[in-house]
């Protein structure tokens, strides 16, 4: 429920009865007094006496991000926010106002001034307290004479046998190839054209002040980190962009290699940062020793705020991925060793009303390689500053203290002091902590990401495949709008404008999507129009689809702890199912899910105990001596909740099914073969039943779904893996696979598959039925 607001704080206490002053009023009751509707949703409020009566257990605020403890309780939290109704004007398609919430506009002044001035004007920068300025030069000259690269360079000579200068060649090719080379003059030049080039794109760059001035506050007292999601290219000159803008020393960014390869833009990133690491160092001791030390100077001398994505990698699905270690585990190494006395960690959500390469990703999820990147394809990408890609909301989070947070693990750091610092060694208590905070941070991302009504669009349309009508559209969106925000989301939503506006223009704006027809029935435009007839209609539909699912998918991580629980209450042929069996169940799915979505390691009780309390307060689950009642519970939330969510279910038993039929060698032990082959059979297969007509989730045919699926699948032991010249091989664990496949099919539909014949690179490859 989105809960009781008392001077921008939240009351959420025990199960009794509490007196506030009737100036109090909840989220619920403001929005029906300004729409004029029943809140299916609202707890039951009187006043009596100028106080305000309710029922706490009314009011359950179940967000999965209430998990950090490092919250401050005096921070306004975005899901206690609404678009402030005291705006006169707020066109949904060209927003007037400045400020939004506790949002401002950055582009709002770049419109009214000069950008030469803005490019050019005097920067009073804020420093940490114990930095000695040091040019790009001399960081990199303190990397070569340290320690930890004296030692590996020692080592890397005592393993191959090669002379000094070769090794230490090697070494300087290294940390040439990775620093950045910070220079504000380049900077300032980036900027000018910058500007231009987001009041282009953007209706609105907008960003929470408070944010910003507690990361202002901090930069004096400690080392900063900063964790930006990652869905876009655009992230980290956002991210630069408002650090420039606000005078923040701009920070050091970890880059991929791709972008070096560009002739202009690598030396242009370089030059304002940007510090090039390659995506895998394997067992390279050297690139180890040099990376480690080049981001761990950076830290302790407090040069710059050092910026990565803990995802490792743009989201091709508007998903969050889950976290990666390497990165945080070198940054935090001077903090367990003892270098310095804390660090900050800032978690940053940026959300786009429309994301920039939302049919780059379609085609990619489709297998269609990505085009690699090059000054030339930039270049060619100018057209883009025609379109209108509207708002971009950029959130920094609560910045968290990784001195605190080690205190709730009782984290001992003595059992570094015998060894010597360069040497790299983190405990398991250590890497625990990496894993857990890694996961923090995503949620905390997830946490602040800004709802487009768009992405509610895409949840309804996706489950009325052939169209729905405006009206009954609106219905649904509103519908689903509260259910967001009972469960924490923060919706964008103009409460001065009716939801029809609100949603012709949202229709509009994604207009290479989706239409509104003559006779106003919203439909998805099946095939894209600029793709050459030549082209698979099913895997141009399919790419319409995915476009439409990239929305979508920014409403999932709400949903997914009600859903998987209403997805065994859907699904249930008895007539009452009891809490432990439905408990099994949950664990059940958060094990298969936990590649594609984010879950806190160690939490999972408490995430199904809030989900029940979500569903059992404002979803009409009933629950009776301990057993859930069926008939009575199956509802509009619990068929919308899990129908969300079927089409991951049915990618993954087609990932089970395709293992299954995999053919046999000659002692009866399935041909392992490589992920990427498993893969696209997985696809093939997909595609072969989506022609047959055995179902219409194109979601399906989405490549990262079904390698998340196998990778999945590997963790819970229904697949093997085998080394064999370096290159990994899978094969399937028959007893185990089948075990999956028997519980997936209690849970969504699946389709009788005939014997069918797929094409994998001139092969073919029989499926036979066995179900």
């Amino acid at each position: 429920m989105k809960s009781l607001i008392f001077r921008g704080r939240l009351f959420l206490t025990g199960l009794h009865t509490y007196r506030f002053t009737a100036a109090v009023l909840t989220r619920c009751e403001r929005t029906n007094r300004s729409h004029g509707e029943q809140h299916d949703c609202c707890p039951q409020t009187s006043l009596t006496g100028g106080t305000l009566e309710f029922d706490p257990r009314a009011l359950i605020y179940f967000s999965r991000s209430s998990r950090l403890l490092h919250t401050s309780a005096t921070t306004p939290k975005m899901s206690e926010q609404s678009r402030n109704s005291w705006i006169k004007k707020d066109d949904p398609k060209l927003v007037s106002a400045k400020q939004k919430d506790f949002f401002v506009d950055m582009l709002d002044d770049r419109r009214h001034a000069s950008d030469f001035h803005y490019s050019t004007r005097v920067r009073d920068v804020t420093t940490y307290k114990y930095n000695k300025p040091r040019s790009p030069k001399d960081i990199k000259d303190h990397v070569m004479q340290s320690d930890r690269v004296k030692y590996a360079v020692e080592k890397v000579m005592e393993e191959s046998g090669l002379p000094l200068e070769e090794v230490m060649k090697q070494t300087q090719a290294i940390l040439d190839e990775m620093a950045h080379n910070l220079r504000i003059g380049v900077i300032r030049c980036f900027a000018f054209f910058l500007v231009k080039v987001m009041k282009k794109l953007f209706q609105r760059i907008y960003i929470n002040e408070e944010g910003v001035q507690k990361v202002r506050s901090l930069l004096k007292e400690y080392p900063i980190l900063l964790m930006p999601s990652h869905r876009s290219y655009l992230d980290f000159l956002l991210m630069s962009y408002v650090f420039y803008e606000f005078d923040l020393p701009l920070p050091v960014i970890a880059a991929a290699m791709d972008f070096m390869g560009m002739r202009f833009f690598g030396w242009l990133l370089r030059n304002s940062g940007a510090f090039y690491i390659r995506r895998s160092f394997g067992d390279d001791m050297l690139y180890w020793a040099v990376f480690t030390e080049y981001i761990q100077t950076q830290i302790c001398n407090g040069d710059s705020p050092v910026e990565f994505f803990v995802e490792g990698t743009r989201s091709r699905t508007s998903k969050s991925y889950a976290p990666k270690f390497g990165m945080l585990s070198a940054a935090l190494e001077p903090y367990f060793k003892a270098q310095v006395p804390d660090i900050m960690i800032v978690p940053v959500s940026i959300s786009y009303d429309k994301i920039l390469e939302e049919k780059l990703y379609a085609y990619e999820l489709l297998g269609v390689p990505k085009p690699k990147e090059s000054a030339s394809g930039l270049f060619k990408a100018r057209n883009i500053l025609k379109e209108d890609f509207g708002n971009v909301h950029i959130y920094l989070g609560e910045p968290v203290s990784i001195r605190q947070y080690s205190v709730t693990g009782n984290l001992d750091r003595s059992v570094h002091s015998l060894a010597p610092r360069y040497i790299v060694s983190l405990s398991d208590q250590e890497q625990h902590l990496i894993r857990h905070l890694s996961y923090d941070m995503v949620i905390q991302q997830q946490k602040h990401m800004v709802i487009s009504p768009f992405a509610m669009i895409a949840a309804v349309l996706l489950q009325n495949r052939e169209g729905i009508h405006l009206r009954n559209l609106v219905r649904e969106v509103e519908w689903l709008k509260r259910q967001s925000s009972n469960l924490g989301a923060y919706i964008d939503w103009p409460v001065s404008e009716t939801p029809e506006t609100v949603l012709r223009a949202s229709v509009s704006h994604h207009g290479n999507i989706v239409q509104i027809t003559a006779d106003d029935m919203v439909e998805l435009i099946v095939e894209d129009p600029t793709i050459t007839s030549n082209q698979d209609k099913l895997m141009t539909s399919g790419a319409q689809q995915l476009m439409l699912c990239l929305y979508k998918n920014q409403l999932m991580h709400i949903f997914v702890d009600v859903a998987m629980i209403a997805i065994s209450i859907n699904s249930c042929a008895q007539d009452t199912l009891h809490i432990e069996e439905l408990k099994k169940h949950y664990k059940f799915l958060e094990r298969l899910l936990n590649i594609d979505f984010i879950f806190l390691p160690g939490n999972t009780d408490k995430d199904f105990e809030q989900a029940m309390l979500v569903l059992t307060h404002t979803c009409g689950v009933v629950v009776e001596n301990s057993h859930v009642q069926i008939r009575k519970s199956t509802n509009k939330y619990t068929t919308f909740f899990s129908q969300m969510f079927d089409p991951f279910l049915l990618g993954y038993w087609i990932m089970c099914r395709c293992l299954k039929s995999m053919q046999t060698g000659a002692h009866g032990k399935p041909l392992a073969k490589p992920p990427k082959v498993i893969t696209k059979e997985a696809q093939n297969l997909s595609a072969t039943l989506l022609r047959m007509g055995a179902f219409k989730h194109m979601e399906v045919l989405s490549l990262d779904m079904m390698n998340n699926g196998l990778q999945s699948l590997y963790h819970m032991g229904a697949v093997q893996k085998d080394k064999r010249e370096g290159n990994t091989y899978m094969y399937p664990n028959e007893v185990v696979l089948s075990q999956i496949m028997d519980e997936l099919s209690k849970f969504v539909d699946v389709p009788n598959i005939p014997a069918t014949s797929i094409n994998v690179e001139t092969k073919t490859v029989v499926i036979n039925a066995k179900l």
